[in-house]
């Protein structure tokens, strides 16, 4: 654990780009593990605010529900752009986490969560991004995912994918995944599922 008296000052702060995010330019000094100084130092950093993500999963069939896009990029990073992804999505202004997710869940797979369950909160890339994900598991009934969903005014065509849990366990193997999606069906396959289905275990 890093000791609590370490300090890091932001001496200057200038924004370099804004657009979809804002790529801020922060000019920094922080103290050494030895009890020195290192600076002044830049860095680059995306800042555009908080996302939640969840992985929907229906007990009593043991289907996961993803969602497939196309993510511009995957299309850069050389992989398929039509992304096998959990829900996901920006929290919008005087929105809790809670809500956000809700609303993402019904705008992106059509369905609505029977319950929602917080995973964790994580960092999705300190080194160059001040976002956070709040990743939630809600139950859904799988059976009612069809169609093709998402915000036309945001250019979004996704499509739902109810999977059999142990097809959707194994997709890390065979699929790149976003991050979110990979910490969230790690979770789900060290979960005992009896008790989400509301068995004793």
């Amino acid at each position: 654990m890093a000791d609590k008296k370490l300090k890091a000052n932001i001496l200057d702060t200038r924004a370099a780009y804004t657009g979809f995010f804002e790529l801020r330019r922060l000019t920094i000094v922080h103290d050494r593990f030895d009890g020195g100084t290192i600076g002044p130092l830049v860095r680059e950093v995306l800042h555009r605010g908080d996302v939640v993500a969840a992985l929907l999963y229906d007990p009593s069939a043991d289907k996961v529900v993803l969602v497939e896009q196309y993510r511009a990029g995957a299309h850069v990073a050389g992989v398929s752009p039509w992304l096998i992804d959990i829900v996901a999505g920006r929290i919008e202004p005087g929105q809790t986490p809670l809500e956000a997710i809700t609303r993402e869940i019904t705008e992106e797979s059509g369905l609505t969560p029977d319950s929602i369950e917080l995973i964790g909160t994580y960092l999705t890339a300190p080194h160059l991004s001040s976002e956070q994900v709040y990743i939630y598991c809600a139950t859904v009934d799988a059976s009612s995912a069809a169609g093709f969903h998402g915000l036309g005014h945001e250019g979004e065509d996704i499509r739902p994918l109810a999977l059999d849990r142990t097809e959707a366990l194994d997709l890390p193997q065979t699929h790149p995944l976003s991050l979110w999606a990979g910490l969230a069906l790690g979770w789900l396959s060290n979960t005992h599922i009896d008790q989400m289905k509301g068995n004793p275990s």
